[in-house]
């Protein structure tokens, strides 16, 4: 894989300034030859890979974190270059020094799109078996969803069917090749549409395929988890609760975490419930070592407490607070990164369960996920249709913290008001600052990228207010 990455490398000009984000400007692409080249190519260029971080900011904006300036003596701050998004800036690439934090994420998931399309375009002309065509044809169109489904999530409108069709969403991308062309937010009903489209094609093609696959390539199961969360966003609930189940068929195990050893992280080769792994659990704000960083809130704390397996076995306690750490944080090989799990598909049909009044088959599916991660099992208390989705939503948020899910459940849910808490000279403790994130408030969709925008002004940006400090003083 190595020779056809460091081949592509040279031959494709890929991304050399911002207008790269959309497409792709070598006049002398050089395309590989069989569907083992092509398999190698969309791996190494097009999937997000082991060594990749990227949007590390979306947790530091909830209500799962606050901050810690009473950590180790032997760090730095950790939380200067997160400052703009644990705060809310209007320009939350700009750091608590006025440096610049670049915001990757639109620049990446671009980017594994164009390789999707020269995939999915020259799928037709290469070699190799059409059991192998077509699961090479399901990974691309999987993968491209994903990434148009974390782009709109990050750049567009919470979807709302009533104003999805007006709703700025993110561009589309259909090049394969060099284009002159500027490129126009879609709204967020059209990038939907784009997603399932996608998502359909790539099941049809998986079952096509019918290959053995491993949890390192974008899979069936994989692909109907990412399904069943679409719907359950689009709250498409019967939807949500038939993709959800084909997950829960094909790999029903969740991890005991009774049986899990201390020196064990969560996401590893152990964890039967992986059904999809990517990228690199290394996010910096968390670091226990740090002399400052951002642990987890008070409230999230509370919401686990001392029965639950979770508080210990997602998160590494320092000094009285718990920093997340679901998995390795160095650089060893053969680690495991993000992940999409089983467990999601309970949490995302016990939803769609609640939304339409099914308290029992809600509350089951939480019954199933509870008793893996309790030290003594505990029924969980609801009598009415909101005290059920409630209960759903607490349980969503312990099991899927800090794996990129509470900013968008938020969004989607009720957009709540959120108060942190910045102390801007550790040398002054007692001086605070507070930020407040109204409730709906325009920051809970973030601004297009500052070089997106400098590059095309004419793409219409996501208006913020600026964010001023409250003038709270008071003890950390």
């Amino acid at each position: 894989m190595k020779r056809y990455i460091r081949l592509l490398g040279v031959l494709l000009i890929l991304f050399s300034s911002c207008s790269d984000f959309l497409e792709e400007k070598s006049q002398d692409l050089i395309i590989p030859k069989s569907v083992k080249d092509y398999r190698e190519f969309l791996f190494g260029e097009a999937y997000i890979r082991d060594e990749t971080q990227i949007h590390t900011y979306l947790d530091i904006m909830t209500d799962d974190v606050k901050e810690n300036i009473k950590g180790s003596f032997l760090g730095g701050d950790t939380r200067a270059s997160g400052y703009g998004y644990y705060t809310w800036q209007a320009d939350p690439e700009q750091t608590v020094s006025g440096a610049i934090s670049e915001d990757k994420a639109w620049e990446t998931y671009y980017h594994s799109i164009l390789i999707c399309n020269i995939t999915l375009d020259n799928i037709g002309d290469i070699s190799g078996s059409k059991a192998e065509k077509e699961d090479l044809k399901a990974e691309a169109y999987a993968l491209r969803a994903y990434c148009y489904f974390m782009l709109v999530n990050l750049y567009g409108q919470p979807y709302n069917q009533a104003t999805a069709e007006t709703d700025l969403g993110v561009p589309v991308n259909d090049v394969v090749g060099m284009e002159d062309r500027k490129f126009v937010r879609e709204s967020v009903a059209e990038i939907y549409r784009q997603i399932e489209s996608d998502l359909k094609e790539a099941i049809t093609c998986f079952k096509a395929s019918n290959l053995t696959k491993t949890c390192f390539r974008w899979n069936l199961p994989a692909t109907y988890l990412l399904a069943s969360r679409v719907s359950l966003y689009k709250k498409e609930y019967d939807k949500a609760i038939e993709y959800a189940t084909y997950v829960i068929a094909a790999q029903p195990q969740l991890y005991d975490l009774s049986a899990m050893s201390d020196d064990d992280y969560f996401l590893n080769e152990k964890n039967p419930e992986i059904l999809f792994t990517y990228g690199y659990y290394l996010v910096s704000y968390y670091a226990w070592l740090a002399k400052c960083n951002f642990p987890i809130s008070d409230d999230l704390q509370a919401l686990y407490g001392d029965n639950d397996w979770r508080l210990t076995h997602f998160f590494y306690k320092r000094r009285a607070v718990y920093t997340a750490q679901k998995s390795e944080t160095s650089g060893t090989t053969g680690i495991y990164g993000y992940a999409f799990r089983t467990a999601e598909a309970y949490l995302n049909r016990a939803e769609a369960y609640a939304g339409k009044g099914d308290k029992d088959k809600a509350l089951q599916d939480l019954k199933t996920i509870r008793e893996k991660r309790l030290k003594v099992y505990e029924e969980v208390q609801a009598v009415t249709k909101e005290d059920v989705i409630r209960r759903v939503r607490e349980e969503r948020r312990r099991e899927l913290s800090f794996e990129f899910h509470r900013w968008f459940d938020l969004r989607r849910w009720d957009r709540p008001r959120i108060e942190h808490t910045f102390t801007p000279d550790i040398k002054q403790p007692d001086v605070v600052e507070k930020y407040v994130l109204e409730k709906d408030d325009p920051a809970y969709t973030l601004p297009l990228p500052r070089s997106v925008v400098e590059y095309d002004p004419t793409l219409v940006d996501n208006p913020r207010p600026q964010r001023e400090n409250q003038n709270v003083t008071g003890e950390n």
